[in-house]
């Protein structure tokens, strides 16, 4: 018998068992359907203590390293403290600086105490209750801020107040981090493809550095597309980037033709893609920016033989109340 701490109580997982068998008889109510790891519904986290590798059979890379696996598969060999979900943590951010990067796309950088990964996002409220979710664009240890990068709607409640209003020196309510489009070591030489548009870049800016940082030696293809020159951005950046490590290539991508940046190509982002990367299989894929457009860019993929655990995607949704 094992001792499982859950929810400030703890269950004996009787041995042949599994965790989710003794929960549900204790008591809890444990989402499940399948009991066979398939439907994952019974998804739980371990905060503290190792899960068996059955237990996350299914699982992405992102989700094992933050201690997620499944109730129903799991014999647990040693006493482990687990819970429903990553705790959602509110901390206090102060706004060190901000630029507009292009007409409609702010910077924001805050001081905040995060434990996060590069690519997660942030739910980030103002003191009246008014709560809007962006990606984070910085890297632990390389930057002492957290980076956001906002699209500006002309009528948007959040984005105009944070251009026009929001003052360094101000604080706001940051809560997070979420999501698990980041970056793992799993392979340093797999190939890696990353495609963006608008402010989907800013999540794909963090883990593309990320992975360099890390060591990642396998070639990563990283596409930013825009409508026109005028609304890529990080192009300096990013060219520098490349410059620094061979293995990674930086293609900018427009719509309409006319004063381009270097390498620049010009056509559908779907389409450019598939030129630059025909054949997907070994790939591991990153998609951030419009729900069609990841989507588009997920199915595209898949189908050109890149397996569906190794597709990490953001999409963006705006609010609306914008």
């Amino acid at each position: 018998m094992v001792s499982v701490r859950f929810e400030e109580a703890d269950v004996t997982v009787k041995e042949g068992a599994t965790l989710l068998e003794a929960l549900l008889d204790a008591g809890h109510d444990i989402p499940n359907s399948c009991r066979a790891g398939a439907c994952q519904s019974c998804m739980l986290q371990a905060t503290e203590g190792t899960p068996p590798a059955a237990a996350q059979n299914g699982l992405k890379d992102t989700q094992k390293q933050q201690g997620y696996f499944l109730a129903c598969r799991c014999e647990p060999e040693a006493p482990i403290t687990v819970q429903r979900g990553a705790e959602a943590k509110t901390v206090p951010a102060v706004l060190v600086s901000k630029q507009l990067l292009t007409p409609s796309v702010l910077q924001l950088r805050l001081n905040a105490e995060l434990d996060y990964l590069p690519g997660q996002y942030v739910n980030l409220m103002r003191h009246d209750g008014l709560c809007r979710s962006y990606s984070i664009a910085s890297v632990p240890g390389v930057d002492d801020y957290v980076e956001l990068q906002l699209r500006i709607f002309p009528d948007g409640q959040f984005s105009q107040w944070a251009l026009n209003d929001f003052v360094v020196g101000e604080s706001i309510e940051m809560q997070g981090p979420f999501g698990d489009c980041f970056y793992t070591e799993s392979d340093l030489t797999q190939p890696v493809l990353m495609a963006a548009t608008g402010t989907g870049l800013a999540p794909l800016y963090g883990i593309v550095r990320d992975a360099l940082q890390r060591g990642h030696t396998g070639d990563i293809q990283l596409l930013a597309g825009a409508k026109s020159a005028e609304g890529l951005y990080l192009v300096d950046e990013l060219n520098a980037l490349a410059e620094r490590f061979a293995n990674l290539t930086y293609t900018p991508v427009v719509l309409e033709d006319g004063d381009l940046p270097a390498g620049c190509a010009v056509g559908d982002l779907n389409a450019v893609v598939k030129d630059k990367v025909a054949d997907t299989k070994g790939y591991r894929a990153y998609f951030c920016g419009s729900e069609e457009r990841v989507k588009k860019l997920r199915k595209q993929t898949f189908l050109a033989g890149a397996n569906m655990q190794d597709i990490f995607c953001d999409l963006f949704t705006p609010s609306s109340q914008v």
